[in-house]
């Protein structure tokens, strides 16, 4: 009998760990959830919608203040910038025995003689076009929105100069060629900065001079708008009248 009684406590024992175990590892995991969403709250919430607001804040600022016109004026004089930075650069450069250290570039390079900035090929042409650009982009923005016309022609001339000048001359070997076996002339990011400058300038120019004249009819029709407000005109009847009386008397 006793061994009986025992047992049938054995037995119910054993069916009751798999639900105390269950309770436990569910008190558990709810105690780890309160913790978790407590930290959530504490630590990781207010910087969120901090950002979230300042992202908010910055959207609207941008959709007040960020204009077309105004994001072409950046680019016309990041590219002047970049170009004139693009001179004080080397353009080219003279591998010597390049196919000897092909399949290994990412170990060892061939050795590079012939550095050259681009002025050495025309000068301190494009220095100048690189000025003026800023120039012409300045007094463009400031009200003399046709020059804007002139910032293609510039970036032509730059694209012209790169193509027909600093890239044939760039890619001569010279005496390299006979001194040295496998010589082989590279072009340097310099050249490209140049040649991608010459090119933002020359497909933003037009497109900021239709933008600054949008700009500047939608200013004039606002304040021609204003001025035919029939408030505004009656609010200068009583001065027009009061002079008058004035004068009369």
């Amino acid at each position: 009998m006793r061994l009986r009684h025992a047992l049938v406590g054995l037995a119910a024992i054993v069916r009751e760990l798999p639900a105390r175990s269950a309770r436990l590892w569910l008190g558990a995991a709810e105690m780890a959830g309160e913790i978790v969403l407590r930290a959530w709250e504490a630590v990781v919430l207010p910087p969120l919608e901090l950002g979230l607001r300042g992202l908010r804040a910055a959207l609207r600022f941008g959709e007040r203040q960020v204009t077309p016109a105004r994001g072409l004026t950046v680019v016309a004089l990041a590219a002047a910038i970049t170009l004139g930075a693009s001179q004080f650069s080397d353009y080219r450069a003279v591998d010597i025995g390049a196919p000897s250290y092909s399949g290994v570039e990412s170990v060892a390079s061939a050795p590079e003689l012939g550095r050259k900035s681009p002025r050495s090929a025309h000068g301190v042409t494009v220095l100048a076009i690189a000025i003026a650009a800023l120039f012409v982009t300045a007094f463009a923005v400031g009200g003399r929105w046709r020059l804007a016309r002139l910032l293609p022609v510039l970036g032509v001339a730059v694209i012209l100069i790169s193509l027909l000048v600093d890239a044939r001359q760039g890619l001569r070997e010279g005496l390299a060629a006979t001194t040295y076996e496998g010589a082989q002339a590279t072009l340097l990011g310099g050249f490209w900065a140049q040649l991608c400058s010459g090119v933002t300038l020359a497909v933003s120019g037009p497109l900021l001079a239709i933008h600054l004249r949008g700009e500047r009819a939608a200013r004039r029709a606002h304040r021609r708008r204003r001025l035919g407000r029939p408030g505004a005109a009656a609010s200068t009847l009583p001065a027009s009248a009061g002079g008058a009386e004035g004068a009369a008397t």
